[in-house]
C-alpha cells in the first residue's frame, strides 16, 4: 500500500510539473502575442500635411523650419504640426516625400530635408520665365526610435501654398526592423 501511494504521489508530482511547464509556455505565448499586437499598432504610421493657407512663406536671414500645419492624414500621430517634426515611433525604414511650389521670376527656390539636424537632401531651381515651378522628391530613410525628420526653407528663399495644397510633406513606415 505504501509503495502504491508513493507511485501515485510521483505520478501526481510529474503531472503538476508538466502542467507548470505548459502554463509557463502559455504565458510566454500570451506575452508574445501582446507584444506583436503593440508592435503592429505602433507600426501603423503614415502622414500627409499641407503647408499653409497664407500664400507666400519666406525665410528671412536664417533658415526656416517649415510647419506643415494642414493635416491631411496622421495615422499613428508621429507628425507634429506644431513643430514640423516627424518623430519615428518604431525602428524601421520610412519613405518621405515632399512637393513645394513657387512663382519664379529671376530668383532661387530651395528646399532641404533634415534627419536629426543633419541635411539629407537639398533641391533647388532658378527660373526666369515668371511661371509656377515645383520641386518634388522623395527618399527612403532608416530611422531609430526617436529620430526626427523635418523640412527647412533656406535663408532668403520662399515658397507658396494655399488651400489647394501646392506644398506638401508626407511619410510612412515601409517596414519595421
Amino acid at each position: 500500500m505504501v509503495v502504491e501511494l508513493r507511485v501515485r504521489l510521483t505520478v501526481t508530482e510529474n503531472e503538476v510539473e508538466n502542467l507548470k511547464k505548459e502554463n509557463a509556455a502559455q504565458e510566454a505565448e500570451l506575452t508574445a502575442v501582446n507584444t506583436r499586437g503593440k508592435m503592429r499598432k505602433k507600426s501603423k504610421v503614415a502622414f500627409s500635411a499641407g503647408l499653409t493657407d497664407l500664400g507666400y512663406v519666406k525665410a528671412g536671414s536664417d533658415d526656416l523650419n517649415l510647419l506643415f500645419s494642414r493635416i491631411i492624414t496622421n495615422v499613428g500621430q508621429a507628425y507634429n504640426s506644431t513643430t514640423g517634426f516627424f518623430t519615428a515611433p518604431v525602428r524601421g525604414v520610412y519613405y518621405f516625400r515632399f512637393t513645394v511650389r513657387d512663382h519664379l521670376a529671376s530668383h532661387w527656390m530651395n528646399i532641404r530635408m533634415f534627419k536629426n539636424g543633419q541635411g539629407i537632401m537639398w533641391l533647388d531651381d532658378y527660373e526666369t520665365d515668371d511661371y509656377n515651378t515645383y520641386l518634388s522628391s522623395g527618399l527612403t530613410v532608416e530611422l531609430e526610435v526617436g529620430d526626427v525628420v523635418n523640412m527647412v526653407l533656406p535663408a532668403g528663399c520662399r515658397i507658396i501654398d494655399n488651400s489647394n495644397n501646392f506644398s506638401t510633406f508626407s511619410g510612412f513606415l515601409l517596414f519595421p526592423l
